[in-house]
């Protein structure tokens, strides 16, 4: 009878137990913020030394036609702390001297085991994620005086953007596709040979079998994906003047879209491990007060001998823009065709 009692007892402590986990874990807030938003907690000083750098990193510009910056940077004095510790991302500064409010966050951040290899110098940068909120990404950046503080952020200024990027993308990868047309990517694949991930708000408004051209598209705000294919080219010679005029001929399919003369850019690109030729710059429509930013690549698949032209264009007037020329990128990144596939794994067979 005793044990029988002791057990009881012992379940019922793990069951209520378990019940309060999940249920802090019901309480726990999601993070506050939008995604593009970084707040750099730093002292007067260390962002006197170090602020210009961190700002110029990961505020990379983008005209949509207004510029817009790819991420904007908040800088928090440390007093003010408790205000933004459930925010999104957060980056936290410090040349750890000795009872300023930044050290005392470190700490409260770090380890004492990692904290001790900063004031060793052996390392300066940590990330950590849902530590005062869900969804929270916290990066720390720290050094034992300003001088090893300000060489550490100059040593790996493109990582810094890099680590927060990342982060970003897979935030939105995760809910762009957590839910899919399934039905139409099956249709492309099957009819087309090429398949692309499409999030569930997208639909197939086009398609033209005779001129090799799918249209996809997301209402309010507007997001157009096109895909163009060539199939079997001989001697096409694909610069950017051609490829210029490939964009204005798919972008007649909607609103009779064409790119701006002296707004754009061509580079020469990867995609996919394929040498890629790409332009972005913005595109107006020919008949309506309509345009936006745009961004248009090609590349040849030498296992499905085609040529392929991806084409996103966005129309979010009072939006910003560059938040959805990321999904559409994001989207074609899922691009694959089922020639390349089948050749792939051929190659590995034998």
């Amino acid at each position: 009878m005793m044990r029988r009692m002791v057990f009881g007892t012992v379940l019922m402590l793990a069951l209520l137990a378990m019940l309060m986990l999940i249920g802090c874990e019901k309480r726990s807030p999601v993070a506050l913020g939008q995604e593009w938003e970084i707040y750099v907690v730093a002292d007067e000083e260390d962002w006197n030394v170090i602020g210009k750098t961190i700002t110029e990193v990961l505020e990379k510009k983008l005209v949509t036609p207004q510029t817009e910056n790819e991420f904007e940077v908040i800088h928090v004095k440390p007093q003010e702390f408790a205000n933004y510790l459930k925010m999104r991302n957060l980056l936290i500064i410090s040349s750890l001297q000795p009872g300023t409010e930044t050290d005392r966050i470190v700490r409260k951040a770090l380890k004492d085991e990692y904290y001790d290899k900063v004031v060793k110098q052996e390392e300066y940068f940590f990330v950590s994620r849902n530590q005062w909120a869900k969804e929270q990404f916290i990066v720390v950046l720290a050094a034992p005086g300003k001088e090893a503080l300000r060489a550490s952020i100059e040593s790996y200024p493109d990582y810094i953007y890099h680590i927060f990027n990342q982060n970003r993308n897979e935030q939105l990868r995760f809910a762009m596709f957590k839910r899919t047309q399934g039905r139409i990517e099956r249709h492309l694949r099957k009819q087309y040979g090429w398949t692309i991930k499409i999030p569930f708000y997208y639909e197939l408004v086009d398609e033209d079998s005779t001129q090799r051209l799918v249209h996809l598209k997301s209402p309010e705000p507007e997001r157009h994906l096109l895909v163009h294919w060539i199939d079997h080219p001989r001697s096409k010679k694909v610069n950017e003047s051609w490829l210029k005029e490939k964009a204005h001929w798919m972008g007649r399919v909607f609103y009779n879209a064409r790119i701006v003369d002296g707004y754009y850019f061509s580079s020469t690109d990867r995609f996919q491990n394929r040498p890629a030729l790409k332009i972005i710059g913005l595109w107006e429509s020919a008949t309506d007060a309509k345009g936006g930013p745009v961004e248009v690549m090609t590349f040849y698949d030498k296992e499905a001998d085609r040529i392929y032209v991806i084409m996103m264009g966005v129309f979010a007037p009072d939006h910003r823009k560059e938040p959805f020329l990321r999904e559409l990128r994001l989207m074609a990144n899922t691009f694959k065709s089922m020639e390349s596939r089948k050749s792939a794994k051929l190659l590995s067979l034998k």
